[in-house]
């Protein structure tokens, strides 16, 4: 079977279009190699700066992210005063940009909406509010409780109709966002800030936020600090007076526990059930 007769000037064509492109990947490589010699050149011996600088086109309104952004070596005399260094840049997360910057631009204070304040919205994930509850030295564990801790919220009221206040926990590993001004445990070393708060902001869902509304005109929330590594729910039941003191009437094994220097006898409700 004869094989078909291949066009020449197809073939010349195909070979040139091939050339074209290896010529055009050469020149581009040797191009961007002598930039790279060119720029070392020029920065040898000089003292350079880390900084932040967007990886592609960024438009107004956009969020801050690491995904978004890179690091890249500027002569120092070179880099602006307000250049965000990856040293600042966790305080810039997540903020949103207030003008567009290019693909490769050096991310400025300008360049967010706070203006290299932190704007304190901009620590929310998204879907989520912040919401702030007066704290005492109990809730505020006394006064040791910082922005970045989780804790438990339980809430104390006497239901409709009752003497007793029943005790329950009404949210679970709740990230405390900032006590009073605080916003990062980093400011507790500063020595012009006012360590002590009386209030402190939570991250809670909208839902969570009207509970803790409600809880907080109905009775009273206390915070109860947790290890960052729990994230169990706290699944205690309802609790309160009686059923601490239920066990006196049942025989059960006292447990000593100390107020004020004084030795207090309380029945151990479990043991009294088993005691039977």
């Amino acid at each position: 079977m004869a094989l078909p007769k291949i066009n020449k000037n197809w073939l010349l064509l195909a070979v040139a279009i091939a050339m074209g492109a290896g010529a055009v990947y050469l020149s581009n490589s040797l191009i961007k190699g002598r930039i790279a010699q060119l720029e070392a050149e020029a920065n040898k011996g000089k003292e350079t700066v880390k900084v932040v600088v967007a990886k592609k086109d960024l438009a107004r309104g956009e969020a801050i992210t690491a995904e978004a952004m890179a690091i890249r070596d500027v002569p120092k005399e070179y880099v602006h005063h307000t250049a965000i260094t990856p040293e600042k840049f966790a305080g810039m997360e997540r903020e949103r940009l207030a003008v567009p910057i290019k693909r490769g631009e050096t991310l400025l204070e300008a360049h967010t909406e706070g203006k290299g304040a932190n704007v304190f919205s901009a620590r929310l994930r998204k879907g989520l509010r912040a919401v702030t509850v007066e704290v005492d030295m109990v809730s505020s564990i006394s006064g040791m409780l910082r922005p970045g801790d989780n804790v438990d919220l339980i809430y104390s009221a006497k239901p409709q109709g009752q003497k007793e206040e029943v005790t329950v926990p009404l949210l679970s590993n709740v990230p405390v966002l900032a006590t009073g001004q605080m916003l990062t445990k980093k400011d507790e070393h500063d020595v012009h800030r006012d360590r002590s708060f009386t209030t402190m902001t939570l991250e809670v869902t909208p839902e969570d936020a009207d509970r803790i509304i409600v809880a907080r005109g109905e009775g009273k929330l206390t915070a109860v600090l947790r290890n960052p590594d729990d994230a169990d729910p706290n699944k205690t039941r309802p609790f309160n007076g009686d059923m601490l003191l239920a066990g006196s009437r049942s025989g059960g094994r006292v447990i000593e526990f100390i107020v004020g220097g004084n030795g207090k006898g309380v029945i151990d409700p479990q043991l009294a059930k088993t005691s039977h």
